[in-house]
């Protein structure tokens, strides 16, 4: 069996997922499918963007009773909500902070 040879890329994961950040709100899930990387590697990455300040997080929301995972620290998708208990959790959303209001980071 022949390894997997990766595709070529013209820009770092990093810079890849700043970019893609800059553009809207993105979910783990669909990052990982863009980026071509597990969303365990993305959560990697995302966490260093949350500890550098770039990061802007819509918080998890339990699809049940609407609680928001407000003030989280964790990059990650909670396992079920506190509230009511309930497993169907809507996962938080990421983007990339802005300087000003309106205005992009640039890459």
């Amino acid at each position: 069996m022949k390894a997997a040879i990766p595709s070529e890329r013209h820009e770092t994961i990093r810079q890849e997922l700043r970019r893609l950040l800059s553009e809207r709100k993105w979910a783990v899930n669909a990052l990982s499918k863009a980026v071509r990387l597990s969303e365990k590697e993305i959560y990697a990455h995302l966490e260093l963007l949350r500890r550098a300040g770039l990061l802007s997080i819509v918080p998890a929301e339990c699809g049940d009773c609407r609680y928001a995972f407000a003030g989280r620290e964790k990059a990650k998708k909670p396992s079920k909500c506190p509230k009511c208990k309930g497993t169907y959790i809507n996962p938080p959303l990421f983007t990339l902070k802005s300087k000003q209001a309106g205005t992009a980071i640039s890459l």
